[in-house]
């Protein structure tokens, strides 16, 4: 993950490491794997692309929080964005975007959908 880091600015790093500590606290048995290609690191409860909850990509200004199934995820608070078939992201641009309740609740839901499959 360091070398994957490396690419972007210390601003970029830092919310990068910030969103992923809050998903190691809400996904349990979460599972790791750096894409160094796609420049992301994935998120699951098991083994297998089947598995996948959501993946940080690290942006020059910030990081996507990308939900596998975020069409079918509640969104009271409009924070989802994209066109995708299932997929769906939060562009986080500061660490206060990270610590509103909203993230949480989408990273839980996630978790949720994925348990009820």
């Amino acid at each position: 993950m360091a070398a994957l880091l490396s690419e972007y600015p210390p601003s970029a790093q830092q919310l990068t490491l910030r969103v992923r500590k809050l998903l190691l606290r809400i996904i349990p048995d979460v599972h790791e794997h750096v894409y160094p290609s796609w420049r992301l690191i994935s998120f699951r409860m098991g083994s297998g692309d089947q598995h996948k909850i959501c993946w940080l990509a690290p942006q020059r200004f910030g990081v996507t929080l990308g939900f596998e199934r975020g069409a079918e995820l509640p969104d009271p608070n409009g924070l989802l964005t994209g066109e995708a078939k299932q997929a769906r992201n939060v562009h986080v641009r500061s660490a206060k975007d990270v610590d509103v309740p909203a993230i949480a609740a989408l990273v839980a839901a996630a978790v949720a959908l994925h348990r009820d499959r």
